[in-house]
């Protein structure tokens, strides 16, 4: 038994020391001049414009989407010589770069002009005003620095290089600008890729947001890491209702409505959908663990035996149990409107994320097992999760070269998007989807996005504007 151990132990700590951290290839070719105080200027520039979107259609102010359009065109006029514009939906914009091969697939790369709207009563807390896009201390700053609008400005920057300097791609390239992401992109998104479909067109490979660099955001791992998303979650909108007799609070039964349905949302979130590491959850670990010190390492190069332990410690964590489980999360919950008034119904909407391999139907069946009682009727809405894109493929490879000419250092991962994303309307007619903005951040700058003093450093806009130039010159091969 002893020999046995003792051999396990080697051959365990063999396959981790077999684990080793990513190498970088040297940069063969020119690095692009990219004037970043001028880019910083021009960001700062689409950030005033207030491009706000509503789940009510008819609240949504066009004025700053036209402006926007009209803003694009005379800042980037190369891009408007060279590039077929149109204008899909009213405010959503596709642009078609004609490749010389017209029988390859098109790449298609993607970013929104809406942002969510600052908080009412909330925008005298910010530094600096959200909607003015002020350059100050290291910084660019305003709603949308982050999501999404120097994707938006960082592309077109590329793009303006590459025609200034006589570029042509080999396949066509496509750049489609959704205005109502953050409310769904059924009509900007949805109606590009419908546009897509019309016309015959399959698409080798979608670029959009979702992954960043992250610098310290991964415990145990030192240098910045690429996360770019090969999949994303799936959704599930589960709504519960109680009906209740009414009366006055003085008089109560033993459990009111209230009661039955916070016993429902209790046996929801102490009974988890089951924890799984595999697909894409996976392969970011095994990206990483060279990375790692030895311990870890150990652990990961040997999944077939410390998983279970695995599994338990990535779940103490919110953000590495989202990556390994369908994750249920109650959100909002309506009862009395007053303290003496026995509810005559009572109801709760939850928020489940699903991972790959499950299904909205399979949330539908574990809540309705786990909340078992009859007097809680139950509703189940929602997508199921994305299928895995390869890791393999032309489109990943010239992603990885990329970000390893622009970001020197950073470690690439597979990564799981637990976000939703305009790429889920393209899938249909996408062989490969990938989500990656190439802008580092700390983990206190992750509230920012669609949080308070949101900004984006203006030492990212280079490499940022150098990543999509180097992504264009590969993808577009």
């Amino acid at each position: 038994m002893l020999v046995a151990a003792a051999t396990a132990a080697a051959l365990m700590s063999w396959r981790a020391l077999r684990v080793e951290p990513q190498v970088a290839a040297p940069h063969a070719g020119p690095v692009a001049d990219v004037d970043v105080a001028a880019v910083a200027e021009r960001l700062a520039a689409v950030l005033r414009f207030p491009t706000v979107s509503h789940d009510d259609p008819a609240r949504l102010d066009a004025s700053p989407f036209d402006g926007l359009r009209d803003h694009l065109a005379q800042t980037y006029p190369g891009v408007h010589r060279a590039l077929r514009r149109e204008i899909v939906s009213r405010h959503s914009l596709l642009f078609t770069w004609p490749g010389q091969d017209t029988a390859l697939e098109p790449v298609l790369l993607l970013a929104h002009l809406d942002v969510v709207p600052v908080e009412e009563g909330t925008a005298s807390g910010w530094t600096h005003p959200p909607f003015e896009g002020r350059v100050a201390g290291g910084f660019v700053w305003g709603r949308g620095a982050l999501d999404d609008k120097t994707s938006l400005v960082a592309i077109l920057e590329a793009v303006e290089y590459l025609v200034g300097r006589g570029f042509r791609p080999r396949r066509t390239v496509c750049l489609a600008f959704g205005h109502d992401e953050e409310v769904g992109g059924a009509q900007g998104a949805g109606r590009v890729a419908a546009l897509f479909t019309s016309r015959g067109v399959r698409i080798e490979s979608v670029l959009d947001e979702g992954g960043v660099v992250g610098d310290g955001l991964v415990p145990g791992v030192a240098r910045p890491v690429a996360l770019v998303a090969v999949a994303e979650k799936g959704t599930a909108r589960v709504d519960l209702e109680v009906e209740g007799t009414g009366g006055h609070g003085s008089m109560p039964p033993m459990q009111t409505s209230v009661g039955v349905l916070a016993a429902a949302i209790a046996r929801l979130e102490s009974s988890q959908m089951p924890a799984r590491l595999e697909g894409a959850s996976a392969a970011f670990f095994d990206a990483v663990a060279g990375e790692m010190p030895f311990l870890p390492r150990l652990l990961f190069a040997n999944r077939w035996a410390f998983e279970p332990l695995l599994l338990r410690r990535l779940a103490r964590v919110p953000t590495t149990n989202a990556f390994i489980r369908t994750t249920t999360a109650a959100t909002m919950i309506e009862g009395s409107p007053k303290l003496n008034v026995l509810p005559a119904r009572a109801r709760a909407s939850l928020d489940f994320r699903i991972l790959q391999g499950e299904t909205v139907a399979d949330v539908e069946r574990h809540v309705r097992e786990t909340v078992a009682d009859d007097r809680v009727a139950v509703r189940v809405s929602g997508r199921n999760p994305s299928a895995e894109s390869s890791i393999t493929s032309r489109s990943y490879a010239a992603l990885t070269a990329s970000i390893r000419d622009a970001l020197p250092g950073a470690v690439v991962a597979p990564w799981l998007s637990v976000g939703a994303t305009d790429t889920r309307h393209y899938t249909a007619v996408a062989r490969d989807a990938y989500r990656f903005v190439p802008i580092a951040l700390r983990a206190e700058d992750v509230p920012r996005a669609h949080g308070k003093d949101e900004r984006v450093a203006v030492a990212a806009l280079g490499p940022a504007v150098r990543f999509y130039i180097g992504y264009l010159e590969r993808a577009s091969r």
